[in-house]
């Protein structure tokens, strides 16, 4: 699986897990000078002798490896979606070089939540090189980083956006961090609440990160960086450290917790051996070919490391948003619903829009990004701006596109249990319609009925609803449409998560609509409601368009 170096322990691993935190203590310093601190953090660690003296270091884990999905949480307040639940992981650091290499071997069990891509749930199994410094990049070096194609062969570099996050995040975990923050001399002194206690530390300019140390011992407790995030806004992403052991004179930590808004547990991960200056294989942080101009290391301020975060956290990340006004595909599915628009960008998510004789263009889910081609597209081919906006549901792939559409002043259309959590957006009480559970939105003009349903708490996510899209007035004979975020796919819904597409059909046949709709799915092919009950055998009733129980 993983490739050797002194590796081998990886199948002893499972019943090896060594010792107990080392305490280091010396008298609390109380100085805000931050090359004090730095320099006492410095001894602490073992001094600067000791630690120049190092040549790699690896952590060695295989009894604790498991995180959380902050993208696919099922409710609005907490983390209750498993990311990976079992697994290996190695990070090997390499101080040869001015800079510093990491190499990333993980063996990530997922949690069913993933059965929708990956129907058997291989693991994700596949080592990254990541390299800091001027020539910095990130490199796939074995095995497969793509959800939906777990035998693939590694891909090489990344993108530019995904090496510049790894490369910040390779420092984080660096246990020589200090030893960087000191060459950079470029460090100020801050003092921020981590956990419930004020901890003081040192900001390295340069890098974007804070050492928020442990007063007693002066070790390093929490490496923290600061993210702008989409709905929470100005955002905390800590790795905690702790659990030291004594190595080659060095103390070095075994237990890393990442840690987000000093609230959510993303992460947690032991390392049961760690190995100092090991013998590793001439051809372990090896890369092949040149490093493409789109893999270098860039920042761009429409991703935040928020989004490139969470979404690489769950292997969904897929680089940048790559879709133009011109490889749009805008098509009026329906003869007789010219309202409805079908939009494909060519991302894996699609969206609608419909229009009303007032002027109103709704739009149906927010994927983040192409929201920008949206908005033009609405300029150019309707000649009208966007004015409303429905998100799916919260999670963040449906949702993040609320900000371009908010920064244009269209209203938002939500649940009214969630509003609260788009509080980072600064609505305004005129900006926001809600509905709820029992009585949904619904609106019409002489042409048109749109009905935005909230189906309650189902499998996908607590807020979660469908739109349906029928004629003004509808006869038995007339065509409907229904969109839907993520309770199927057609290219698999044979081996789909049945309890979701069930959720589904119950919701639909309970609030009437026709057996014969549309299915317009966010993901997958388009379709219809009998190619769901076709596969999943579920007895639909033989609705009509005039059964539907919501009406404008």
């Amino acid at each position: 699986m993983f490739p050797n170096y002194s590796i081998a322990t990886l199948l002893a691993l499972s019943s090896h897990v060594l010792g107990h935190s080392i305490s280091c203590r010396q008298e609390n310093s109380s100085t805000s000078d931050p090359q004090i601190l730095l320099g006492q953090t410095i001894t602490a660690l073992g001094g600067n002798e000791s630690i120049s003296a190092l040549q790699s270091v690896a952590y060695i884990g295989g009894t604790i490896f498991r995180s959380k999905s902050i993208l696919f949480a099922i409710s609005l307040d907490g983390l209750d979606a498993p990311g990976v639940t079992t697994g290996l992981q190695n990070i090997t650091f390499s101080y040869s070089e001015p800079s510093v290499t990491q190499r990333i071997d993980k063996f990530a069990q997922l949690g069913s939540h993933f059965t929708f891509g990956r129907p058997n749930l291989p693991p994700m199994d596949y080592s990254m090189v990541v390299q800091t410094g001027d020539s910095g990049f990130a490199s796939i070096v074995r095995g497969s980083f793509n959800f939906y194609a777990p035998t693939a062969e590694p891909t090489g570099y990344t993108d530019g956006l995904l090496a510049e996050y790894m490369i910040s995040e390779a420092h984080k975990w660096n246990p020589l961090l200090l030893s960087t923050i000191q060459s950079n001399s470029n460090l100020s002194f801050r003092q921020e609440t981590v956990g419930a206690v004020q901890l003081s530390g040192v900001y390295d300019e340069n890098l974007g990160i804070a050492v928020f140390l442990d007063p007693q011992t002066q070790l390093p407790h929490t490496i923290r960086t600061y993210e702008n995030h989409p709905f929470f806004g100005p955002s905390t992403a800590d790795l905690r450290v702790s659990h030291y052991r004594t190595v080659e004179g060095v103390q070095l930590p075994s237990r890393f917790k990442q840690i987000y808004n000093n609230k959510h547990v993303l992460s947690d991960y032991r390392a049961d051996e760690i190995l100092v200056d090991s013998e590793i294989a001439a051809d372990f942080f090896a890369v092949t070919g040149t490093i493409p101009e789109t893999s270098v290391p860039a920042r761009n301020p429409e991703y935040d490391f928020a989004e490139i975060g969470e979404s690489t956290a769950v292997f969904f990340w897929a680089g940048p948003f790559s879709g133009t006004l011109e490889t749009l595909q805008a098509i009026q599915p329906i003869a007789d619903l010219p309202s409805l628009w079908q939009l494909d960008f060519g991302s894996g998510f699609r969206q609608a829009v419909v229009e009303l004789d007032d002027g109103s263009v709704i739009v149906i889910d927010a994927s983040a990004h192409q929201s920008k081609v949206l908005i033009e597209w609405a300029e150019q081919t309707l000649g009208k701006p966007v004015t409303h906006v429905w998100p799916s549901h919260h999670h963040h792939d449906h949702a993040f596109g609320l900000t371009d559409y908010v920064a244009i002043g269209a209203k938002v259309i939500l649940p009214e249990t969630s509003v609260g959590y788009y509080a980072a957006l600064n609505l305004s009480d005129a900006q926001v319609i809600t509905y709820t559970v029992d009585t949904p939105y619904t609106v019409s003009d002489n042409r048109t009925q749109l009905a935005l349903v909230h189906m309650g708490d189902t499998i996908h996510a607590e807020d979660i609803g469908y739109a349906y899209i029928r004629p003004a007035f509808p006869t038995t004979n007339s065509s409907t449409a229904i969109f839907d975020a993520d309770h199927c796919n057609l290219n698999f819904v044979e081996t789909f998560d049945q309890g979701t597409t069930e959720a589904l059909l119950s919701s639909l046949a309970a609030d009437g609509v026709a057996a014969n709709a549309m299915l317009i799915a966010a993901h997958g092919p388009v379709g219809t409601l009998q190619n769901l009950t076709n596969v999943t055998s579920f007895p639909y009733p033989n609705h009509s368009p005039l059964d539907f129980q919501y009406s404008s």
